[in-house]
């Protein structure tokens, strides 16, 4: 049983570590038993600073000199980093240190040890990856779902579609913020307006009030300009530009669709 001398788990620790060496020593011929004594009955902290305390080294410390047994004494012990630090102070640690180097003692064998198990530090739990943002595709469906639980906003006289901002977010980010239409006459328009949002507008290439869906593959983004061309234009001018935007929404809605 390891006496608690009040110097904590780290204390017992080092009681545990000097008495552990003591069957090595009994089998090279010296029996330290006064020693073990002292450890059992007051702790190994309290014994290593009252050896450390005396004017002269014990003779214990002359007999593991002889032995060339250094590393198995109390100086060894309180100048290993896992001890030193924690639990004596600068003045015992540099005379534990000035006793085995006046015996000759390489202090860099004191860092070959390996460090014990109980004082390696935890391995750090991996950082989990964040979540992947959501794909276009899954927030098409999500949507889509949603769109399915969400009843029209209807009156007696009419029944009204409830437009997507979600979807309208999605074919900003498909288009870029940039006009979609091949023939714009400024295919590089990108202006940022308020909110640090991009000057364009998306649009409906059939109308909700012909029947078709709010939906990213019936939907693109138009400068105005463009967007005044489809909404006011001449009746043939209109129907061709329709039709060649219903082909634009279409592809880039099935190409995000499957991260083409």
């Amino acid at each position: 049983m390891v006496r608690d001398d009040g110097y904590g788990e780290r204390g017992k620790r080092f009681a545990e570590y000097l008495l552990d060496g003591i069957p090595a020593l009994r089998k090279a011929g010296y029996n330290p038993y006064e020693f073990q004594r002292m450890v059992s009955t007051s702790g190994g902290v309290t014994t290593a600073k009252q050896l450390l305390a005396q004017g002269k080294p014990s003779t214990g410390l002359t007999t593991l000199w002889m032995k060339e047994m250094l590393d198995s004494s109390v100086e060894f012990a309180v100048c290993l980093p896992w001890f030193r630090d924690h639990l004596f102070t600068y003045e015992e640690i540099e005379q534990a240190e000035f006793r085995l180097t006046e015996r000759g003692f390489d202090l860099a064998r004191i860092h070959a040890v390996p460090v014990p198990a109980w004082c390696a530090a935890p391995t750090p739990e991996p950082t989990p990856e964040p979540p992947a943002a959501p794909t276009y595709r899954q927030r098409v469906e999500a949507e889509e779902a949603a769109q399915l639980a969400r009843p029209a906003t209807s009156t007696a006289l009419t029944t009204e579609a409830v437009r997507s901002a979600v979807f309208r977010s999605l074919v900003l980010e498909r288009a870029g913020g940039r006009c979609e239409n091949p023939g714009c006459g400024h295919p590089d328009f990108h202006v940022i307006g308020r909110n640090d949002m991009p000057v364009v507008e998306v649009d409906h290439v059939h109308g909700l009030g012909e029947g078709c869906p709010d939906h990213p593959a019936n939907m693109v983004v138009l400068c105005p300009n463009c967007h005044a061309v489809k909404t006011r234009g001449r009746d043939a001018e209109v129907a061709e530009l329709r039709k060649l935007l219903a082909g634009i929404a279409r592809q880039r809605h099935e190409a995000a669709m499957t991260g083409a």
